[in-house]
């Protein structure tokens, strides 16, 4: 019986072995079932977007190639737009339903000369074809605007003689040009169209517009390179996280499939350990029941000798003639005392008590004994490691799974405790995927922006934390984000004379706007409004300092790009049109008669580049004192988006404030380059005869100064 306990004991262990590796068998079976699910949709979804990207990808590339080709065609139209009589630059004005250029009523306008307008028939880009119509009929319209302006300031009298020899041979060259047109139509416009001499512009404003187109489409160029750039990171990035989650998932398939083949093998080898244990007890029961029957046997034939010994005993007294009586000592059954070893064998004592004693019969038996006991294996216990670090989350929004796993360091025998689970998981990543921003609390009310005539307190709520995936958050600008109230509303009062006196310890450049299309009046008025605001500063070592800076622009393509792309040395002023009247000074009656005297410089509007210079003269302003920038234009900017970028540098360490002239100023840009509040920083002036009146200058300067008297 106690040959037969162990193996039924290993038999169980076996049984429960078995048992723990089919759970894991079916736990990891289930996961790689679910992985396999999902891993070849992932690969599908990772496929798909490098497909997608692809074709964006290409698609932009190819565009920005059609804009370039465009671009290199059209400085082929501005190098041959020489003034002059050789290539005159007359427009013509066509009807022409086909053009895909054409306005509204099925109009448009084109080059007079045969080879400019060859050329313009080449432009592929929708983007190039609209920047040329629109630049000519800009430059139709402000040559009306120019001669009527010239006519009502009698400029048309001292200029007849010699405008009448130009328009005569103008004239003729036109003539010339209108036969060209006629004879040869087919491949320079379209059949149909009907066209007349719409306009002969200004050579030298043609040239300039030129230039401001080409400018304009070079920057939409840099844009959709930036798109390019950034729809390349974007699917970079998104391939990166498919990548990563293929990775992840084949490296836990992998494991699942570790597991399940170790799991296999621990079944397998349960299964056989418990088969030929089972083998070796059905040997031992076959022996144990042969030495059963031995052992019974035995006993009833030393039973039989006994009372054949005890028969002979009897007649042998007889054969003495005596007849004693014979008592056997009789002693009870074996009692046994409590094992010394609870397994793994130990001793056991047996004792045993007279009944009766003996009487000329046999002698009692020993009454004391020993025997082994409980020789079974003790019991072992699993014993499992210590469990893993958590594994990455599988998904890091929208539900995931994260896992952790411990070995078993001694595996359960003699009926020891089975092992808990070597295997845990719990969910992760429960956010959703697109959540929106989170603001923090209001902060307290700034100071007022103006010491009088009505300013504003601003009050911002900032981002606490960011948006998630496709969570949105609202700009910076946004009512729920930013507030403002007014305050000091009381009107400034000039205490001596008619203009107001800035006292406040303030860093001041004033920028002011030389380009073509402020015209020559204008600028005169520039002038008198720079040396205006110069004289309204208090200047002085605990006041104010003031630098002036006057800017047009590069004259050429290649002085753009000298001024742009790193080319080699750049003159500032003869190459990009920049000019500093001074730098930070004290002395504001000389510069303010050095502002009035100031030279129009006739050229292009540069205005990123004058933005970018103002801030490096901010460099050298003095810490302890705010500043402020202060830019004087009508607004027209050669670069739209690089003035954009170049201003949120500038406002992003000093005040910005915007004066634009005429009400075809392009506010709506200006709005996004000043800062904030708008209404403190965009002081719309809509004549150039009211920019140096006092009113104008007072209104200014209660804007920019925070002390005024």
């Amino acid at each position: 019986k106690k040959v037969r306990g162990g193996p039924r004991r290993d038999i169980s262990d076996y049984t429960s072995q078995s048992a723990a590796a089919r759970a894991r068998i079916l736990n990891t079976q289930m996961s790689m079932s679910g992985y396999q699910e999902k891993l070849p949709k992932l690969n599908d979804a990772l496929k798909l977007h490098r497909s997608k990207c692809l074709d964006d990808v290409q698609a932009l590339k190819s565009q920005i190639s059609v804009v370039k080709r465009d671009m290199v065609e059209l400085a082929a139209v501005a190098a041959e737009t020489t003034c002059g009589i050789t290539i005159g630059p007359s427009l013509l004005q066509c009807t022409n339903g086909h053009n895909s250029s054409a306005g509204q009523n099925g109009t448009f306008l084109t080059f007079g000369h045969d080879g400019l307008r060859r050329r313009a028939s080449r432009l592929r880009s929708k983007v190039a074809r609209e920047a040329l119509q629109q630049t000519l009929v800009e430059v139709a319209r402000q040559t009306r605007r120019v001669r009527k302006s010239a006519r009502r300031a009698g400029a048309r009298r001292s200029n007849l003689h010699r405008g009448r020899r130009a328009a005569k041979a103008s004239h003729s060259h036109l003539r010339r040009h209108r036969r060209h047109a006629v004879r040869k139509p087919l491949h320079l416009i379209h059949k149909g169209s009907h066209c007349r001499v719409h306009a002969e512009p200004d050579c030298d404003l043609m040239k300039d517009k030129f230039l401001v187109m080409q400018t304009g489409i070079a920057d939409k160029a840099d844009s959709m390179k930036e798109t390019l750039d950034k729809v390349e990171t974007m699917c970079r990035a998104t391939e990166q996280d498919y990548e990563a989650q293929v990775e992840e998932m084949t490296s836990r398939l992998q494991n699942q499939q570790v597991a399940l083949a170790e799991g296999t093998k621990g079944l397998i080898e349960a299964d056989e350990q418990s088969r030929l244990t089972g083998v070796s007890l059905m040997r031992l029961e076959h022996e144990a029941s042969r030495s059963t029957e031995q052992c019974s046997s035995n006993l009833q034939s030393l039973a039989a000798e006994i009372c054949s010994i005890k028969q002979l005993r009897g007649e042998l007294y007889k054969m003495e003639s005596q007849r004693p009586f014979i008592q056997d000592c009789e002693v009870s059954a074996w009692i046994a005392e409590e094992c010394s070893a609870e397994c793994g064998g130990g001793v056991q004592k047996l004792v045993r008590s007279i009944v009766v004693p003996s009487s000329l019969g046999s002698a009692c038996p020993p009454l004391a004994m020993n025997r082994r006991c409980n020789e079974h294996t003790c019991p072992v216990d699993c014993v499992v490691e210590e469990w893993s670090g958590w594994s990455a989350c599988s998904a890091q929004c929208g539900g995931g799974i994260m896992e952790r796993v411990r070995s078993t360091r001694q595996q359960p025998s003699g009926g020891g405790r089975p092992c808990d689970s070597t295997t845990e998981s719990t969910s992760c990543g429960d956010d959703a995927c697109d959540e929106d921003c989170k603001l923090a609390g209001w902060t307290v009310w700034s100071p007022c922006s103006k010491a009088c005539s009505g300013g504003f307190q601003v009050r911002e709520r900032h981002v606490a934390q960011k948006a998630r995936g496709q969570g949105i958050c609202v700009g910076e600008d946004a009512s729920s984000r930013r507030e403002y109230k007014k305050c000091n509303k009381e009107e400034c009062q000039p205490k001596n004379g008619g203009i107001l006196q800035c006292k406040a310890k303030l860093d001041v450049v004033l920028v002011l706007d030389g380009s073509g299309s402020i015209g020559e009046a204008g600028f005169e008025q520039v002038r008198k409004a720079g040396a205006a605001l110069v004289k309204a500063f208090d200047a002085g070592a605990e006041t104010a300092q003031i630098a002036v800076l006057v800017f047009s622009g590069p004259d050429s393509w290649e002085k753009y790009q000298k001024c742009t792309e790193n080319l080699g040395t750049v003159d500032l002023l003869t190459d990009c049109g920049l000019a500093w009247v001074s730098h930070f000074t004290t002395g504001t009656t000389a510069l303010a008669d050095g502002v009035s005297r100031l030279i129009w410089p006739k050229k292009t509007s540069f205005v990123s580049a004058a933005l970018a210079s103002a801030d490096a003269e901010l460099r050298s302003g003095r810490a302890e004192a705010q500043s402020v920038v202060i830019v004087i234009t009508d607004g027209k900017a050669m670069n739209p988006r690089k003035t954009f970028q170049a201003a949120r540098a500038l406002r992003s360490k000093t005040r910005l404030m915007w004066v634009p002239i005429t009400r075809k100023a392009d506010l709506a840009n200006i709005a996004s380059w000043a800062s904030r509040p708008v209404a403190d920083n965009v002081l719309v002036v809509h004549d150039f005869e009211d920019l140096a009146k006092p009113a104008q200058i007072n209104n200014i300067i209660a804007a920019a100064c925070p002390v005024v008297e």
